[in-house]
């Protein structure tokens, strides 16, 4: 089905924004709803505070190794085919949490094992989140509109860390621990699907995209390049590499220590 051709440049941008915004926002569901479902978890399956603590930590370390292949996949499969399928991978792990300590995983190197696993292997799909954001935010919008459009994808952050808690906790009281993550599981599915369905990697893909707004996207082609500060000798650089190291706030070194902290690592301790 070939473009519209309106005058008026046609919004798919901003419906392909609300579905990254749904997906960050899932994000977050999945990365934090076992630190709420521990309370029931520990004792339900005879973990102690220290063994949680670990097994949270699992998720950081395949977060941490698999953030650069994300992006790279990203670079070379387009974000539709890569959210696509990292967002129905770590939403079937998130899913198999719930059964984590019943499968045959676990009669090999225990409960705690077969939790940690599942937890790293969420990470592993997780990473490919925010480098495909940024793949996506850029292809779809024009530079005059990538700094809100990073800036309302990034929101699904704070929004999915509010939602968790009361949300999980509901579904725990009401119906157990082990459903809140078949719950997680499915949404995130479901979202992935329909990001699937929906969009696509380039603008002029797209079957409701006139040429207007294509045009709109694609203006920044015609500016000139600009030099890199992404030299050794660049002290902006090396200061916004730094700065990822860091916690924003207060200068300290480690933001990934403090993240870490967030998701679990540093959270456990001998009861």
């Amino acid at each position: 089905m070939p473009p519209h051709n309106f005058t008026t440049p046609s919004r798919v941008r901003w419906r392909i924004l609300f579905l990254l915004l749904l997906i960050s926002i899932i994000t977050y569901i999945d990365r934090v709803n076992i630190s709420v479902a521990a309370r029931q978890m520990m004792p339900a399956l005879g973990l102690t505070d220290l063994q949680m603590g670990q097994i949270f930590s699992a998720f950081v370390f395949g977060y941490a190794l698999f953030q650069i292949p994300g992006g790279w996949l990203g670079d070379r499969w387009g974000p539709r085919r890569v959210l696509t399928f990292a967002v129905i991978w770590w939403s079937i792990f998130t899913a198999l949490t719930a059964v984590a300590p019943t499968l045959p995983l676990a009669n090999l190197i225990g409960i705690m094992g077969s939790l940690m696993v599942v937890r790293f292997l969420i990470g592993i799909g997780e990473a490919a989140a925010l480098p495909n954001f940024n793949r996506a935010v850029a292809n779809w919008h024009p530079p005059n509109e990538r700094g809100l459009g990073i800036g309302i994808t990034i929101g699904g952050i704070g929004v999915g860390s509010a939602l968790t808690p009361p949300i999980t906790a509901w579904i725990m009281v009401n119906y157990g621990w082990q459903t809140a993550f078949y719950v997680a599981g499915g949404l995130g599915i479901g979202i992935a699907l329909l990001w699937y369905w929906y969009a696509t990697d380039h603008p002029r893909q797209h079957a409701h995209v006139n040429d207007a707004e294509a045009q709109l996207i694609e203006g920044w082609e015609s500016l000139p390049d600009l030099p890199t500060p992404l030299e050794g000798r660049s002290g902006k650089a090396w200061g916004m590499v730094h700065n990822v190291f860091t916690d924003f706030e207060t200068g300290k070194t480690g933001s990934t220590v403090s993240q870490g902290k967030s998701n679990g690592i540093g959270n456990g301790r001998k009861k």
